[in-house]
């Protein structure tokens, strides 16, 4: 073999060792995976304002409250009228209301989050219960206890 030939074969030699270290220094990568007893909340109390056709939700979260992402309220009028659910019959929500980060009604203090739900009947009694979605979709939704809302 020649000196050229030797040198050309040697460069090629140094290159696949070269790109075989990097391979193997770089290790595999995965994404974060969430741990549920650190990334998840709990709804410590849900408290209920009436105010004209809006309910306005005051919440205190515990656990992880910043990962808190999307609210959904769900609502039932417990009353007389078609649709209406009992107040001692099993919860059926008629209504569900979304709020994601940035919606208008919801606003965030640390682990405070308060709700404001409006276009309802004054004049009805609601039951109402939240359900939140944690950031890591792979750590399941949070459902508050069930709140009873007379009118004033």
């Amino acid at each position: 073999m020649t000196k050229p030939a030797r040198l050309t074969t040697f460069r090629r030699a140094a290159l696949v060792l070269l790109a075989v270290l990097c391979v193997a220094a770089c290790g595999k990568r995965e994404w974060p995976i969430p741990v549920a007893s650190e990334d998840k909340f709990r709804w410590r109390s849900v408290e209920i304002q009436r105010a004209q056709g809006c309910l306005i939700l005051n919440c205190e979260l515990s656990g992880n409250w910043r990962n808190v992402d999307t609210v959904k309220v769900l609502l039932e009028p417990v009353g007389d009228g078609p649709g209406d659910g009992c107040a001692s019959c099993p919860f059926t929500p008629r209504t569900t209301l979304s709020f994601d980060p940035g919606s208008a009604g919801l606003r965030r203090d640390m682990n405070r989050i308060a709700i404001t739900a409006c276009e309802l009947d004054p004049q009805k009694t609601y039951r109402v219960q939240l359900v939140g979605f944690n950031a890591f979709a792979r750590i399941a939704p949070v459902a508050s206890e069930l709140v009873l809302s007379a009118p004033k």
